[in-house]
Order: C-alpha cells, then structure tokens, then sequence
C-alpha cells in the first residue's frame, strides 16, 4: 500500500467520521431548539407557526452543517492531491521495475556562511 492509499483512507475516514459527529451534532441542535417552540404552542402558539419555525430551524442548521463538511472535504480533497505528488514524485508502486525518486539539491547560498575566527 502506498503512501497515497493511507493518505486517502485517512482522508475518508476523516471526512465520515466528520459528517456523522455533524449529524449528532445538528439532531441535538435540533431538538435544542424545539424546546422552546413546544413550550410556545403550549401557551397558544399554532401548531402551523410552530411546525414552521422547527422547519425553518431544520434548513438553517442544514445549509451550516453543510457548509462546515463542504469546508473540511476541500481540505482533505487537497491533502489527498498532495499526497499524489509525493506519490507521483516517488512512485510506490509495487509493478514498477525501476522507481524513479528525484533527488532535490539545495542551492548553496555563500553570503549566508558563517565565518568562525
């Protein structure tokens, strides 16, 4: 397994492991907010204004947990493309006969050496 395919288990392991915790998050959130609205049709709210704002809550919730995943899936999206030049860089990949590594040289910069008296 290369390097690629951890980085990508990892990455979508991340991403579900996020959307689920969002979805406990958002259904609690949810419930949260329903407290009140339950409490106001108790005291002579209309169930239609009170299934409206729980509805109305629902979509907001909804448009910022989906923001939030989105958010975090271009990240790990971008993690995995990364690792896909590592992996282009220095190919893992068990078939090949010969893998071509590139060696990175530094440049030698003279002006930046300390002299010792």
């Amino acid at each position: 397994m290369s390097p690629l395919d951890w980085v990508t288990k990892v990455m979508d392991f991340s991403q579900t492991s996020l959307d689920n915790t969002l979805d406990t998050i958002k259904e609690v959130h949810q419930t949260i907010a329903e407290i009140p609205i339950n409490v106001a049709q108790e005291l002579g709210m209309s169930e239609e204004t009170s299934t409206a704002l729980k509805n109305t809550h629902r979509r907001v919730l909804d448009h910022i947990h989906a923001g939030v995943s989105n958010a975090v899936a271009e990240v790990n999206q971008y993690m995995v493309k990364q690792a896909q030049n590592v992996n282009d860089l220095a190919s893992f990949d068990p078939n090949t006969e010969e893998q071509a590594i590139m060696k990175l040289e530094r440049k030698r910069d003279d002006s930046k050496e300390i002299k010792l008296n």
